[in-house]
């Protein structure tokens, strides 16, 4: 074989469905053998006896020579070590992270690797299926269906996790790397150096698609409402990444804009949402001096300002660099939640309407999205 594909699935609980996962991939090897292609796969077993994750599975698959079964233990609940120690000792040409709750789709790795191949990608972004069925329209893709996608003005940073075919050699040279030592966001920075500054980046138009599941359960880490600081842990590191701070004007704002609003104003919204609801404090004078902190280092990574964003997002991240209570919070995310159309759409500089990365230019593109069939179900 002249080529290679690693699928590494981290596992840390036998309950998880892994041997559906192994299986999807398994099932592709006499495709992607007829392309010259052989398929690997490697079962990182997290903090658990690798024993008891191959007891999980029938003993065809936990015997089966093209399955490696990896040992690693760091005492820590996140995927990141164990993603980083396949990454070390991997050879293939091509790496493609599965979680082991979710699985691949007929043909996918090699529709992928087919677009890769032809475009010289370092990496081809999957098609996303959500567990209700639908494809992810992320990233913000041009309505044209580029070949070769632009980190800008194809919204890259808007695909936060690097699911998809990764060229091994892509990732050495740009040091793509999980961020260790923390419980969420360990991938943020790493899908970011990868859009950004990895090599050509593709999407595989109406292929096969990576398929997520909620069989994940109540226990999964991003599910627990956690201390601010401890939410935004993943931004010291980034805000102070080399890469980042050589990165040009366009790029630093376009990443802090996503950052702000899905990551930033989805913890206030979720705060503000329960806040009253649970027993545990879910807003802190330590949370609103964690997202002051926060909200200072998205505008500065942005060049001191954020001219898109809407309005209503605007004044919700001010109103929470404000709050000293819960009730404060609650009431600035009613307030956000009933701002109505114009504060959605209008943006904080009434200059920046039609940018690019407004709201109202990201809804036009949309309906344009949808009828070129940029995200169209295969």
């Amino acid at each position: 074989m002249s080529q290679s594909i690693e699928v590494v699935i981290p596992v840390h609980d036998p309950a998880r469905p892994l041997e559906r996962g192994i299986h999807s991939v398994l099932a592709q090897r006499a495709e992607l053998a007829e392309l010259g292609v052989d398929l690997r796969v490697t079962v990182v077993c997290h903090n658990i006896p690798v024993d008891d994750i191959k007891d999980s599975v029938t003993s065809a698959l936990s015997t089966d020579d093209a399955v490696t079964w990896l040992g690693h233990r760091d005492g820590i609940k996140s995927p990141a070590g164990p993603r980083n120690a396949a990454l070390d000792q991997s050879s293939a040409t091509f790496l493609s992270f599965l979680d082991s709750d979710d699985y691949l789709e007929a043909g996918s790795l090699a529709a992928w690797w087919k677009a890769a191949e032809s475009h010289g990608a370092a990496a081809v972004i999957a098609p996303l299926r959500t567990p209700e069925g639908s494809i992810l329209r992320s990233p913000r893709i041009r309505p044209s269906k580029p070949a070769v996608l632009d980190p800008v003005r194809d919204g890259l940073a808007y695909r936060s996790v690097p699911y998809g075919l990764l060229r091994r050699e892509s990732l050495k040279t740009c040091g793509f790397r999980y961020e260790e030592g923390i419980l969420i966001g360990e991938d943020l920075e790493a899908a970011l150096k990868l859009w950004f500054r990895g090599g050509p980046t593709v999407y595989p138009y109406a292929a096969p698609a990576y398929h997520q599941t909620d069989a994940s359960g109540p226990a999964r880490v991003t599910s627990a409402v956690r201390p601010l600081a401890d939410e935004f842990r993943w931004l010291d590191a980034l805000v102070q990444s080399s890469w980042l701070l050589q990165a040009t004007l366009a790029e630093r704002r376009t990443i802090a804009l996503k950052l702000l609003r899905v990551h930033g104003i989805g913890a206030l919204i979720r705060r503000g949402s329960m806040a009253g609801s649970v027993q545990a404090p879910v807003w802190s004078a330590a949370d609103q001096t964690a997202w002051t902190k926060a909200r200072g280092q998205f505008l500065e990574l942005a060049g001191g300002a954020l001219p898109a964003l809407s309005r209503r997002d605007a004044a919700l991240s001010r109103a929470a660099a404000a709050a000293s209570g819960e009730s404060a919070l609650r009431d600035a995310v009613v307030l956000h939640s009933r701002s109505g159309r114009l504060g959605e759409l209008l943006t904080d500089n009434p200059l920046s309407l039609l940018a690019a990365d407004s709201v109202l230019r990201h809804y036009v593109n949309e309906r344009r999205r949808t009828k070129s069939g940029v995200f169209a179900l295969r």
